[in-house]
């Protein structure tokens, strides 16, 4: 979305320093829309690999 050819959503607008957090504004909103969707069409069902990765484990 960011570097849609031409640019959308304003993204090319705002000034360089923001470019990061208008990164992580939209990470947020699709890990958002990824719950959603995982709690509506693939409750119990669901054959996405992504939507079925093992815990993350930590690293020291």
């Amino acid at each position: 979305m960011i570097c849609m050819d031409p640019p959308r959503y304003g993204f090319a607008d705002l000034p360089s320093a923001e470019h990061v957090n208008a990164f992580r504004v939209l990470v947020s909103v699709f890990a958002v829309a990824d719950n959603r969707r995982r709690d509506t069409y693939c409750k119990d069902a669901c054959g996405h690999t992504w939507h079925n990765l093992p815990a993350a484990t930590e690293q020291p």
